[in-house]
Formats: structure tokens, C-alpha cells, sequence
């Protein structure tokens, strides 16, 4: 090990003696390392995991891994020398799968409008009061908007009861990021529209042709994409604070590049907060451009293929469609063998929601009319599908059905293509996956955080079943390379979010889950689900650094403790590699530290956290 890092330095100039320019400026001063992270336990995540004592970082940059007193010598008298303790380094935590902003994503729902409600309703009176409640709290002929649970009640809603709530306003009322209703004055917009014919096929209809409110599909895509309203003035001001803050908190969890599908507001928020310089980590895009959207070969050929488009801190990583099934606590996983029990408050059947079909009435061309559509032009124009939401194996056949498609024309491997969630991945669909090279992004939230999620699976497919989900082993055995997702979801602390606004109160989340995935042993109830699913630590810190720079095609610069790559790196006060498995999410993060600067240390900022966390979701104060 010396030796090779001798030879790197010789090579470098670290040691030469020439003079450039002036003679009084000798070339070793100019190469002396920015920063160095010394006495401690360096986890490279390479290939072979090599572990060392001490880190170089320079220009933003890993200079060299090595022992202790060899690192030692890189420094100078400007250098700046950070004492590990014993502690450990890490590369950066990347984030595969997260909300793409505060923006959120377009069709599920403006929640950043003032006149927006969530609420759940068990039967059709229930659903109406509400609805009738937030009309009444809105301004008189603003945009209202409400989101119900998705029950089979909502699914009962019709124009003419939106119109007897709401006869002077536009309403909308969503039931996921794929359908909803309006009333006749939130419909009349559709006028400048209705010669598309991906339009029209997302217009419900009953048996003499006029509309039912319904909306799905491309209609729908129109509707939260082009028709609503867009944030302006203080309003924008305020979700860009929130999303400052945000951000702030994922990166105090270790996370250095955070990954998601964005809404044009989305990119439009993120690359303000870069434009001002307060973005603490780097962000990857899967762009929304194509989802739902009736247009999408003109927009490609309008558009041209920007994906990998960008820097170290901003880049298009791939394109994203809409969701092709809904989650476990609706019963809306599409699989392939149907549920054990379902309850008459679902909207779906036992096989629970297919959203790509539910996109068109019965009896249209569903596959012609929706975004399997849209994910076969993406490989037509040489654009991947970086962030097909699948749970159950169902929605996985139905994806390598479209990868088969596209493989005849355009190879699919290599190209990224990415599920997240990871719920159902058995092993003969992931032998299928791995021979696309598939990317997928694995979530410990539904089995091992909480009782909830995983109390709705086991009712729905017994023990036995659930056992084999969330499957990492399966997995890494075929040669796939599974990565982690967290934070989505997550959103700035607010109390009328309840649980949902809590996440980022917890700096050891990412570490969490991280845990979990190794023990996979659910946090609430101590009930340890598949331990043949276990991977190992090393596996897992692969998950969270090496292998998840690969979601977005960036293994050739991050990822990884190498010289020559990026330095985005975490600093633990603790020893990860041998510290006992439960105790893997108690390591307290000291530092972050992305290219080359520190974006969080312990020391100089948890005071701001701590008070954040008092002030709430209110506060716009942002951090220097």
C-alpha cells in the first residue's frame, strides 16, 4: 500500500522540486493536500473494500487513501487536519429515490397551494362533507383542491356533486398521481385541448357521451402540469425557504447527492436554490417531461436527448412515467397471484391496481393511451426510464415487458433503466432484471419501520409471503446491485403532517435504514422478517455509495473512495465495521463533507438544527 501511494504522489509532482513561473513558488506548496481526515478507519466501498487509516482530499477531490503517517505527510501549513479519533469515514450517502422538492411531484397533488386539502373519508357523505368544508375555508372563484384517501368512496365522486359543492369554483379532488375528478368550471378549462386524442381518452364518460369529472391519464397530466395555477411571488419564496431547509436536514443525515423525479417546478426550485449557492448536496433529476403527458414524441423531438446533461451538482439523469400500481396500504400492489383478503373499502380488486390501465375507460386501448406508451418512445429517442414505481411483481412482468419491446429495436442494458421501492422482486423476475442490468432502488420503510405497513401486507398475503419481500439477497446472488432509497417522502418538519412530517426530526435516518436492511429486523415490533434476505454491512454500505451512484450513471465519480473521484464523504464517531448490527443507526454523524467542503459539522452547526426544530415548518430563516 506505501508503495502504490508513493508512486501516485511522485507522479502527482506532491514531491518535485521544480519551479512553475516564479521561482520562489515551488511545486509542493501548490500541491499540498486542501484537507485531511487522519486516525481512523477509511472505507473505501471499492471493489475490493479497501479499508485505510487516512484520507487526502484536494481541489474537491480524493487525493489518496493510505495510512496515517503517510497522509500526514501530504499536509501543509494551510491544510486544514481533521483527527478521526478512531472514528470512521465513509463516501457520501446517495440517495436514489426521493420527493423531488417542495413542489412535490405535479400530479400528486398541489400541495403547495394555499387552498389545499388532505383528508380521508370512509363512504360517499363522508367524502362530501369534507370536500364541501375546504370549498367553504377557500377564497370566493379561487382554485380548490382536495386529495382524499384512496378509497372506493372517492371513486364514487361525479361532476354533478362537485358541481352542487363547488358551483363558482374550480375543483379538483385527486386520488393519486394518475386520476382525479373536477367539476364543470375546473373542466372548462380543457377547452384549448380537446383535439387531442390522448386528451380525450382521459376524459370518462357516462352511457349518452357527457363527461363524469373523472379525469385520468393524459387529461389528467394536462390538468396538474399545464392547467393549475403555478406558485408566484411570496408563495414560490416560501417553498424555496422550505425547501433550503429541507435539503439541510437530508444532507445532515450523510447524504451528499440526492436523487429524484422532478416536476418542471421541482427543477425549477432546485436550480434557484443552487443559483443563490445554498445547495448543500448534488442533485440528479429524473425528469418528468414524459409523464402523462399526451405529447410526449413532440416533445422529444422538440426537445432533442439531454439526458446525462449537466456537472458534478446538477444533472439529467433519465426520464420518468407515471406509477404503474399504488402502495400496500390501499391494496393497490398489482402482482400476480391476487391477495388473500382484500375489505370493501378498496378502490381495486385482489390484484390490486394496475394505474397505466385505470388511465383510460373500459374498453380503450389502455396501452396505446397511456404512459406504456410513453416509456416505449423514451427508448425510441434514446431516453431511459430511470424511476418506474413498481411494489408488486405484477408491475415488474408489465415492465420487463416494455424492456422486451424496446430491446428489439434499442438495447435496454447499460442504459440505467430503474425501478424503485423494491417490494416484490421474487427471483425468477429479478434473473430477468439482472439480465438488463436493471438498477433498483430498495426501501426498508414497509417491512422494518413501523407496524402499519407491514401489518397491511401480512393481512394481505400472509406471513409467509411478506417474508420474502423487500429481497436483497436474492438480489446481490443473480448480480444485480440494489441501492438504497430513504427519504422519500420525507418532508420539513410540520406538525399537520403528523408522522409524515417527522422523518427529517431524525439525523440517524439514512443509518436506520441501513440497519435495517442488515438485521431486517422491523424497529417497532423486534419481529425479524426473511433473515435469509440479510445483507451483509459491507453489502449494504455498497447499497448506500458505490453501487447507488449507478442510479444516475455516476460510478465514474462518485460513489467511492478512489483517488480521482469526488470528495463527498461522512464522518461517524464510531467504528462501522465492527460496532454490533442494532447499534449500526446509533453512530452519530460528526461531519459531511461534499467536494471538499464541510456542509455539516457537528460542532459548529447543530445549534441552528436544534432551533429550527423548535420554530417549525413557519420559520423562513435561512442558514449562512
Amino acid at each position: 500500500m506505501r508503495r502504490c501511494l508513493f508512486t501516485f504522489v511522485l507522479a502527482s509532482g506532491f514531491l518535485g522540486t521544480a519551479l512553475l513561473g516564479q521561482s520562489d513558488i515551488p511545486v509542493q506548496v501548490m500541491h499540498y493536500a486542501d484537507m485531511i481526515l487522519y486516525n481512523g478507519k477509511v472505507l473505501t466501498a471499492d471493489d475490493k473494500f479497501t479499508i485505510g487509516q487516512a484520507v487526502a482530499l484536494r481541489d474537491g477531490k480524493i487525493l489518496a487513501v493510505g495510512d496515517t503517517a503517510l497522509i500526514q505527510k501530504m499536509a501543509g501549513p494551510n491544510t486544514v487536519r481533521i483527527d478521526l479519533q478512531r472514528g470512521t469515514v465513509t463516501p457520501g450517502f446517495i440517495d436514489s429515490h426521493s420527493g423531488g422538492s417542495q413542489g412535490g411531484h405535479g400530479p400528486s397533488g398541489p400541495t403547495y397551494m394555499k387552498n389545499y386539502t388532505s383528508l380521508r373519508c370512509e363512504d360517499l357523505d363522508d367524502c362530501l362533507r369534507k370536500i364541501k368544508a375546504a370549498v367553504e375555508k377557500a377564497p370566493a372563484g379561487e382554485w380548490v383542491f382536495t386529495n382524499p384517501f384512496r378509497t372506493a368512496a372517492a371513486y364514487q365522486l361525479n361532476i354533478q356533486l362537485l358541481d352542487q359543492l363547488a358551483p363558482n369554483q374550480p375543483l379538483l379532488v385527486t386520488l393519486d398521481n394518475t386520476t382525479g375528478f373536477v367539476n364543470s368550471k375546473a373542466f372548462a378549462y380543457f377547452k384549448d385541448y380537446m383535439a387531442d386524442e390522448v386528451v380525450q381518452a382521459g376524459i370518462f364518460r357516462d352511457k349518452n357521451g357527457q363527461p363524469t369529472g373523472r379525469i385520468a391519464g393524459g387529461a389528467y397530466g394536462v390538468m396538474t402540469y399545464e392547467i393549475l395555477p403555478y406558485p408566484e411571488g411570496q408563495r414560490l419564496e416560501d417553498m424555496i425557504q422550505k425547501e433550503i431547509k429541507r435539503r439541510k436536514f437530508i444532507n445532515r443525515m450523510g447524504v451528499t447527492s440526492l436523487g429524484a423525479r422532478h416536476s418542471g417546478l421541482s427543477i425549477s426550485i432546485v436550480r434557484e436554490i443552487q443559483r443563490r449557492g445554498q445547495m448543500p448536496m448534488r442533485a440528479r433529476v429524473s425528469t418528468e417531461f414524459m409523464r402523462l403527458n399526451p405529447r410526449t414524441e413532440g416533445y422529444m423531438r422538440r426537445l432533442g436527448n439531454f439526458m446525462d446533461v449537466g456537472d458534478e451538482w446538477f444533472k439529467i439523469g433519465g426520464g420518468t412515467v407515471s406509477s404503474i400500481d399504488s402502495t400496500p396500504g390501499n391494496a393497490g400492489l398489482l402482482t400476480r397471484n391476487p391477495m388473500r383478503q382484500t375489505e370493501s373499502w378498496y378502490a381495486f380488486g385482489a390484484d390490486g391496481q394496475n394505474k397505466w390501465k385505470e388511465m383510460v375507460p373500459e374498453g380503450k386501448d389502455w396501452k396505446k393511451y397511456s404512459d406504456y406508451e410513453n416509456a416505449l418512445l423514451a427508448g425510441k429517442y434514446g431516453w431511459n426510464v430511470s424511476d418506474f414505481h413498481i411494489q408488486g411483481d405484477g408491475g415488474v412482468e408489465l415492465a420487463l415487458e416494455v424492456f422486451d419491446k424496446i430491446n428489439e429495436t434499442t438495447p435496454v442494458k447499460g442504459r440505467n433503466y430503474g425501478m424503485v421501492h423494491g417490494l416484490m422482486r421474487p427471483p425468477d423476475l429479478a434473473r430477468r432484471l439482472a439480465q438488463y442490468d436493471a438498477v433498483l432502488s430498495m426501501s426498508a420503510q414497509y417491512l422494518f419501520r413501523g407496524k402499519g405497513t407491514v401489518g397491511y401486507l401480512e393481512k394481505q398475503y400472509g406471513p409467509d409471503a411478506v417474508a420474502g419481500m423487500s429481497a436483497i439477497r436474492d438480489l446481490i446472488d443473480v448480480g444485480l446491485k440494489p441501492v438504497m432509497e430513504v427519504t422519500n417522502g420525507a418532508d420539513w418538519r410540520d406538525p399537520s403532517r403528523g408522522a409524515a412530517g417527522e422523518y427529517l426530526d431524525d439525523q440517524n435516518l439514512f443509518l436506520e435504514d441501513m440497519e435495517l436492511f442488515v438485521t431486517r429486523k422491523n424497529n417497532e415490533t423486534g419481529k425479524v422478517w426473511g433473515p435469509h434476505e440479510r445483507a451483509t454491512r459491507e453489502e449494504v454500505l455498497k447499497m448506500a455509495t458505490a453501487w447507488a451512484a449507478r442510479f444516475y450513471g455516476d460510478e465514474k465519480i462518485l460513489g467511492t473512495l478512489e483517488p480521482g473521484k469526488l470528495a463527498d464523504l461522512v464522518v461517524l464517531g464510531g467504528d462501522y465495521m465492527t460496532v454490533p448490527e442494532e447499534q449500526i443507526s446509533d453512530l452519530p454523524i460528526l461531519k459531511v463533507i461534499v467536494g471538499g467542503k464541510v456542509t455539516y459539522d457537528r460542532d459548529r452547526d447543530e445549534s441552528w438544527f436544534q432551533e429550527a426544530l423548535k420554530k417549525g415548518a413557519g420559520s423562513s430563516d435561512s442558514m449562512d
